[in-house]
């Protein structure tokens, strides 16, 4: 290997070169070599890809070149390949100095199109759409899995004559066949420039789950089955929370039944249903025939865990097997039997008619249901006021995406969305709004299922009368939901079967026409077939915003998660679709689904390999981006403007991260202040890059008007608070308490000097009185200042309960910036407080109407003690607090203010 040294403030690298469109190459730092380097690469100018020097490289650890771990490869610009030589540079990104520059010559930039439409036997196949002069050229296509390994193969000719749209057929190798998520990128042999990305599960079974199943009691079998997850989580949930043993046995019998599988069934085990004497929901299960199953989807149910109390009615359409008989083999069933045969549509509508439940579920009997299904549409009526019917995630066995929801476009075709695709993808995973959704599993309250009078009869016997009631529910006024936490497994077409030509199918064709003439009115604008998919997914926001922060909210960890959850909301409810980008790329479980829940669009890793793949792939598709803290818009301000350059760039600084450097330092008496004036000019030289300035203090607006000499596009950043009237009396709370995370340097130096120049004095005056620390990240140095008067509780998750169990709450900040959202929380609980002069920049508090103020030890004494004992100081501080707290931090009041700044910038909002 060739080494070229260029040194730069002690940082060696090389860039090696261009494979399939990373750049590779090493850097590490000579004075600490054990710590990764952050890099990026600039080109004329403009970072086109940012990295870390992270990955191990055994060359280098044979030449002695650190410890092997500072390779690196990051994806470049895709906008670099076009046919011209160019100058890179390698720079760390701390300091901004060049490591090392290259010049290479970039092939021109395929004219291509990548869409995968499943893996097969050990192959992924899919089509490959050609523009321009690669149309006419005999090419091969290649895909280069978890950025590591490629394979490749021909492309095919769609048909005859076509040389413009291809099909392709990639062998993969076995071993990736691991029941995992991969990464494919796929390029043209000869290119360099990327053409499309898709993420998978590679299943370790290739042979259907039919002919495997009879093996499912030994060792190994049961967990091939894709849908063996859903089974594990149901019966790990009704474990812990059954307590009665014959429900228990109940559920693993059930088990037993989903397990074994519907076909070739020949028993039927008695089966129980739970007592409920007045459900929330009714499922309803039309059938004709096909006991096994019917039988098998109850089993299902008993096995799924939900908190929803449900009773399920079966409206047998004059079966001839062992359906008549489910009454004396499911206990609790209700089974309605028709004397003659009435057809799917007719039978939900008899059924609804005797349901009990509050809501109604129309499920078909070719479904497996799991864990939460029902749980989570309720949640979607409770989130969403104006929901009137929701719609589950269907998956197929093989455990692929069946639908998504659906949409209708405007010559009326209906689509399901997301057929054959990851049922994990982001795009397929947050709650949101469809035309129509499937009768396969749908919830409608029986009260709006009246008021529009339940499946049109016109419609009969099937087939687009769950589209048809979608329409209906929003001529209504209701909207139509589709929920990705309502997880159906579906045998689609075991019912009826898949051909259109014949029997009960053959009416897909004859109710189309029907539909599109009674609706064309309402969907004749709905776009062109297949077209902007991704916009048309969510067609009635008014415009779109992306929020990027370094990581996903987490709202009970730190006050910056909360008030990145109440920015997401009120944008919400001004009409805007929201998407939420973390910098690490990181799904961080339950916060994750959160924001999902919310109908927040969340993209993170194996999906999204990088922000900079991120904004080539999504960046002209957003009205704004909202950047979250200034070292995170530091980072991705280039990158941004280069491939968003539509979208207006909010910046929401938090806090002045030079402000806050500069009062620590001189609280701690350091008299060296350059490094905090050099955060100062990088960080007012990235105010002058953004559209619009959002900070919380007017302090932090006067600083900032005062260097960058422009005050039109700094706004107010709203702050809402949620308001709990304490329950508490005053003589039944004891102690003082802090809350902070403590990965927030201001907060350790708080507690710190609170501990060790507050405590002694306040203890000497009242030895009761003790001190509770809370917080998440509590460093180990906080061991040595516990002690019996000084008690360090920790992560608290539940903030309720710690604010009405103590009498006051202590904020000792000497550092810092920005609002405080531990003193904004102490006012919406209405626990009054002590805090220090910068504790309560920006709040609207005042010495002694609702708050008190103190500024050296022997006045923090003072302060407290006569709060702590006065009642009637207590008293009125509290009322005061959440007398502030309602006027100034309401969700009506942070709505309006975020309006101001959308309207600034030009981004249409909703009335």
């Amino acid at each position: 290997m060739q080494i070229e040294d260029v040194e730069s403030q002690g940082c060696l690298g090389y860039i090696d070169g261009i494979v399939d469109g990373w750049l590779h190459g090493w850097a590490y730092n000579l004075d600490n070599p054990d710590i990764p380097l952050d890099i990026c690469v600039v080109s004329d100018n403009k970072i086109v890809a940012k990295g870390k020097a992270s990955k191990f490289r055994e060359d280098l650890l044979k030449a002695e070149f650190a410890s092997g771990y500072v390779g690196f490869a990051v994806l470049l610009d895709s906008n670099l390949f076009d046919g011209e030589e160019r100058e890179l540079h390698l720079i760390e990104e701390s300091s901004g100095q060049i490591i090392s520059m290259n010049s290479f010559s970039f092939s021109a930039k395929a004219e291509a199109r990548v869409s995968v439409e499943h893996i097969e036997g050990w192959s992924i196949k899919g089509a490959c759409e050609l523009s321009g002069p690669l149309a006419n050229q005999n090419l091969r296509i290649q895909t280069i899995v978890d950025e590591d390994r490629t394979f490749s193969a021909e492309l095919q000719p769609a048909g005859i004559g076509n040389r413009k749209q291809f099909n392709f057929s990639i062998p993969l190798a076995s071993d990736l066949f691991d029941g995992q998520a991969h990464s494919f990128a796929f390029k043209l042999e000869g290119q360099d420039a990327i053409i499309g990305y898709h993420v998978t599960i590679l299943a370790y079974s290739q042979t259907p789950w039919l002919y495997l199943k009879d093996s499912y009691q030994h060792y190994n079998y049961a967990s091939l089955s894709r849908t063996a997850a859903f089974r594990y989580e149901s019966l790990r949930t009704q474990m812990w929370h059954k307590k009665k043993p014959s429900e228990l046995n109940m559920v693993l019998q059930a088990h037993e039944i989903v397990v074994q599988g519907y076909e070739e069934r020949k028993r039927f085990p008695a089966l129980e249903l739970p007592y409920v004497a007045k459900p929330k929901v009714s499922i309803i299960i039309p059938v004709y025939n096909k006991a096994e199953l019917t039988y098998h989807c109850i089993a299902s149910q008993i096995l799924s865990f939900n908190k929803a109390s449900y009773e399920i009615i079966v409206i047998d359409d004059v079966s001839t097997d062992e359906t008549v008989r489910f009454e004396e083999i499911i206990k609790r069933l209700k089974v309605i039997h028709n004397e003659e045969n009435l057809g799917f549509l007719q039978n939900c509508n008899k059924a609804a008619e005797e349901a009990r439940g509050e809501y109604l579920v129309f499920l078909n009997n070719d479904t497996e249901v799991t864990s939460g299904w029902l749980d989570a549409m309720l949640e979607v009526f409770d989130t969403f006021p104006q929901a009137g019917l929701i719609g589950s995630k269907l998956i197929y066995p093989d455990g692929r995406l069946q639908e998504a929801g659906g949409i209708v476009w405007g010559n009326g075709q209906p689509w399901n969305l997301g057929r054959l695709q990851n049922p994990l993808a982001p795009q397929f995973n947050y709650t949101r709004q469809a035309d129509y959704v499937s009768g396969a599993s749908m919830m409608i309250s029986k009260k709006l299922w009246k008021r529009v009078s339940g499946f049109s009869e016109e419609f009969i016997p099937a087939y687009y009368e769950d589209t048809d009631l979608a329409y209906k529910v929003r001529a209504a006024g209701y909207k139509v939901y589709y929920c990705p936490f309502s997880e159906v497994v579906h045998f689609e077409g075991m019912s009826n079967g898949t051909d259109t030509g014949s029997g009960i199918k053959s009416f897909q064709a004859v109710n189309a026409p029907k539909f599109r003439k009674k609706w064309a009115h309402t969907f004749a604008k709905n776009g062109t077939v297949g077209q902007d998919l991704h916009r048309q997914m969510d067609r009635e926001h008014a415009a779109r915003i992306l929020f990027v922060d370094h990581s996903i909210p987490r709202p009970n960890y730190d006050a910056g998660s909360y008030a990145a959850l109440q920015e997401i909301k009120l944008i919400q409810s001004l009409g805007i679709k929201v998407s939420f980008i973390p910098e690490n790329l990181a799904h961080l479980g339950r916060y994750t689904e959160d924001l999902q829940k919310l109908g927040v669009e969340c993209f993170y890793a194996p999906f999204q390999t990088s922000m900079l793949q991120f904004l080539q792939q999504y960046g002209r598709e957003f009205d704004g981006i909202y950047i979250t803290r200034y070292d995170v818009a530091a980072r991705h301000i280039e990158a941004i403007r280069h491939h968003a350059p539509q979208a207006k760039v909010i910046f929401n600084n938090a806090d002045l991260h030079f402000l806050r450097s500069l009062r620590m330092l001189l609280a701690e008496k350091t008299k060296d202040l350059s490094q905090a004036i050099q955060i100062r000019d990088h960080e007012l030289a990235l105010m002058r890059k953004v559209d619009a300035i959002l900070s919380y203090t007017e302090a932090e607006h006067a600083v900032i008007l005062s260097h960058n000499l422009k005050s039109e596009n700094i706004f107010h950043c709203p702050w809402v608070l949620n308001i709990k009237e304490p329950k508490t009396p005053f003589k039944q709370r004891e102690g003082i308490a802090f809350l902070g995370g403590y990965g927030h340097t201001p907060n350790v130096q708080a507690i710190k000097y609170f501990v060790k120049e507050v405590m002694p004095l306040l203890t000497k005056e009242d030895s009761r009185i003790k001190f509770y620390v809370y917080g998440s990240r509590m460093p180990e140095a906080f061991e040595e200042l516990a002690s019996e008067q000084v008690l360090m509780e920790g992560f608290v998750d539940d903030l309720d309960a710690m604010f009405e169990r103590h009498r006051v709450f202590v904020v000792p900040l000497l550092s810092g910036a920005g609002i405080k959202g531990k003193v904004l929380e102490s006012m919406a609980h209405g626990l009054p407080s002590v805090t220090s002069p910068i504790a309560i920049e920006g709040t609207g508090l005042t010495h002694k109407i609702n708050t008190l103020v103190a500024e050296h030890p022997l006045d923090w004494v003072k302060q407290i003690t006569k709060l702590y004992h006065d009642e009637i100081l207590w008293s009125e501080i509290s009322k005061n607090a959440l007398k502030l707290a309602k006027f100034q931090y309401g969700f009506q009041q942070g709505q309006e203010k975020m309006r101001k700044v959308l309207d600034y910038l030009g981004i249409v909002t909703l009335s």
